[in-house]
C-alpha cells in the first residue's frame, strides 16, 4: 500500500474531484482536520473489500494457531482412522 498523500480539510474541500478520482485509482488519501487530532483516511471501496477480506483471513489463520497451541487438532491419520470407525458403525446401524 503506498504512503497516503497528506492534505487539509480545505484542500479537500478545494480539490475535493481531483482527490475523490486518485482515491479510486488506488492513491489512499489522509486528511487532516484539526490540529494534534487523528485524520481521516480516504480508500477506495475496491481497497476497502481487499483490506476486510485480508482480514478475515488473519482472523482465521489466528483461531487455527490458537486451537494448534490447544491441542484442538488432529493429524490427518488420526482424522483417517476416525473416519474409518464412524463408516464402521454406520454400516452396523444399516
Amino acid at each position: 500500500m503506498k504512503i497516503p498523500k497528506t492534505q487539509s480539510a480545505s484542500d479537500l474541500r478545494a480539490n475535493l474531484f481531483e482527490t475523490l478520482r486518485e482515491v479510486q485509482e488506488g492513491d489512499p488519501q489522509l486528511v487532516t482536520h484539526t490540529k494534534g487530532s487523528d485524520g481521516v483516511v480516504l480508500i477506495s471501496q475496491a481497497r476497502l473489500n481487499a483490506l476486510l477480506e485480508e482480514n478475515d483471513v488473519l482472523k482465521a489463520i489466528a483461531k487455527g494457531r490458537a486451537d494448534v497451541a490447544a491441542g484442538r487438532v488432529h493429524s490427518m491419520p488420526e482424522m483417517k482412522e476416525h473416519l474409518r470407525e464412524m463408516q464402521a458403525q454406520w454400516q452396523k446401524q444399516r
